[in-house]
Formats: C-alpha cells, sequence, structure tokens
C-alpha cells in the first residue's frame, strides 16, 4: 500500500444508531505501510473489523475522542487483540482522562487491568502532541457534550494531513 488508506467501520450517529447499528459504530482504521490506528472503536468495532479482513492483531494504536459508548464500548476488546490477547505489552493507547481514570460521574472506562498491558498510555486534551511510528498527531479542541471531547489531527509521511473532529 502506498500512501494512507481510511476504513470506515460505521458512520455512528448517537444512541439511537448505536442501538439499532443502522449505520454501524465501529470507528475508522487509519492504515499506512507502516501503522493500524483504530479510532473510536464503538459497539461492533471488532466484528466490522474482522468483516472488513483487517486483523485487529496488527494494531499499533487505539485512539478514542470522547466518553459516549459509540466511540468507546469496543475498546478494551481491541486492547486485548493489539495485545495479542494479553500476552503482549504493546501499541499504544490514547484517550481523554475520563476514560482512563474516571470522574466524578463514572469510574474509568477502560479497566486497568487493560491500560496495563498497554506500552505508550497518553492522557488526551486539546493540542496534545504525541506519535505513533512515523504518524505525528496532535489532537484539536471540540465542542461536545462531554466537556473533555478531542478531535485529532494525523500528519502522515508522504500524504499530508487528515483531520477528524469527532461528532462532526
Amino acid at each position: 500500500m502506498k500512501g494512507a488508506e481510511l476504513v470506515f467501520l460505521g458512520t455512528g450517529g448517537g444512541r439511537f444508531v448505536t442501538i439499532t447499528q443502522k449505520r454501524k459504530t465501529g470507528g475508522f482504521r487509519l492504515l499506512t505501510e507502516k501503522q493500524n490506528i483504530h479510532v473510536d472503536p464503538g459497539p461492533g468495532a471488532l466484528i466490522y473489523s474482522l468483516e472488513a479482513g483487517l486483523n485487529p492483531q496488527k494494531l499499533k494504536a487505539v485512539l478514542i475522542s470522547h466518553r459516549h459508548p459509540d466511540h468507546y464500548a469496543n475498546a478494551e476488546v481491541m486492547v486485548e487483540s493489539m495485545t495479542r490477547g494479553m500476552l503482549k505489552k504493546r501499541g499504544t493507547l490514547a484517550a481523554p482522562t475520563n476514560i482512563l481514570a474516571g470522574d466524578t460521574q463514572a469510574a474509568p472506562a477502560i479497566s486497568l487491568y487493560h491500560q496495563n498491558m498497554i506500552k505508550q498510555t497518553v492522557s488526551l486534551k486539546p493540542r496534545v502532541n504525541f506519535s505513533v511510528g512515523d504518524i505525528q498527531i496532535v489532537t484539536t479542541p471540540t465542542k461536545h457534550t462531554d466537556s473533555e471531547t478531542v478531535g485529532f489531527k494525523f500528519d502522515i509521511p508522504e500524504v499530508g494531513t487528515i483531520g477528524y473532529t469527532a461528532d462532526t
């Protein structure tokens, strides 16, 4: 593969789309020759990945924009895939603090058990810079009902920049 490919595993759309799965809520994959990143793995992310011929064990990163189930509900399953059944500490998990540590309304959305198998964990807020391999990522501010929501700007070598605002 030359360049980059985006594979949409659903376009989501809130609670009723999550319940019916008419537009699916599996998030999307950003694929390059060297990288395999899953963004917003909502319900069905694993099944829709397999249906699309994408091996979840090849994931290098799981990124979550905010704490709504249609964006994170399959995150632990994707972490289990990325860590080869929780047998190999690897990959990047990037998510807002309320996903990783919880807040006054809820406990962490991803267990410490799963977080402890990740090689690199990035706590997100606007304007956080990090990388997954050769892809540079910066989070962008986003207005949403979840105050910790972020968007992502992906700078991909030899391709350019792709932006994702989350819940557009």
